[in-house]
């Protein structure tokens, strides 16, 4: 009887142990709802090697949804699209599924080819998935943008970075609150967050972090700027009163 305990015990113990050292395995999810109707639109995830989940739904063609992530030069860019395994998801064809571009800091656009078909199990939330694209690449330093067009009605995941941390967030058109830092160096996860603002807002929102704006180009007339390069400085692009673009330095 005392050895058949305390080989329950010692297997309890070992469980205890393995689930101890054994890292979570969950992507931190984001909201990705109608009002993100495009990637500049979208929020930003100021790490992009956190791992971040979108769950994205569509009721129609024509529509679209996105998102931006922050990376830095040689950190790797990590891209899932998943569909969960139950109709009527699974039943889609390929050529029905929603379509994801990738537009990267250079401006190069990559459309996802759905290459696969396999099965995943996703044990926190106790659901079966297929993955249809994933991939890994090293990215260039700034903001990666992602589109996603859909062909009628259907719902994504897609998932991004690796590190099972939490992340922080960045929501369009809102100022971050961040603690000051010296020197002062604007992100450019924090210069993305102007852009669709108003011209004023946008600069009471950089002067609030401290930094310094000029205006690059407004209404289509472009203006000379020095070539120096200055970590709390923004570069505004403006049409109409509102940020289009932005270029942290």
């Amino acid at each position: 009887m005392w050895l058949n305990l305390w080989m329950r015990i010692s297997s309890l113990v070992a469980a205890f142990l393995v689930a101890s050292i054994t890292p979570a395995l969950a992507h931190q999810p984001v909201a990705i709802t109608d009002a993100h109707t495009s990637a500049k639109a979208g929020p930003i995830m100021v790490d992009g090697t956190v791992s971040f989940a979108m769950r994205v739904n569509f009721t129609k063609a024509n529509q679209e949804r996105g998102f931006r992530i922050s990376l830095e030069e040689d950190e790797l860019l990590n891209f899932e699209y998943l569909i969960i395994d139950r109709t009527p998801e699974n039943r889609l064809a390929t050529s029905k599924l929603p379509v994801v571009t990738i537009t990267a800091p250079d401006g190069t656009k990559q459309v996802i080819k759905l290459n696969e078909r396999s099965k995943f199990y996703e044990p926190y939330g106790r659901t079966n998935y297929l993955f249809l694209s994933r991939f890994s690449q090293t990215a260039k330093a700034g903001i990666y943008e992602f589109s996603i067009k859909s062909k009628g009605r259907a719902g994504i995941t897609v998932s991004t970075g690796s590190k099972e941390v939490r992340g922080e967030i960045y929501q369009p058109k809102q100022c971050p609150v961040v603690e000051p830092t010296s020197p002062v160096v604007i992100t450019n996860a924090q210069a993305a967050t102007l852009v669709g603002m108003k011209k004023q807002s946008a600069i009471s929102c950089v002067q609030s972090l401290n930094g310094i704006t000029r205006i690059a180009q407004e209404d289509g007339e472009s203006f000379a700027l020095t070539r120096d390069y200055r970590t709390e400085r923004v570069d505004l692009y403006i049409s109409k009163g509102v940020i289009t673009k932005v270029s942290v330095g």
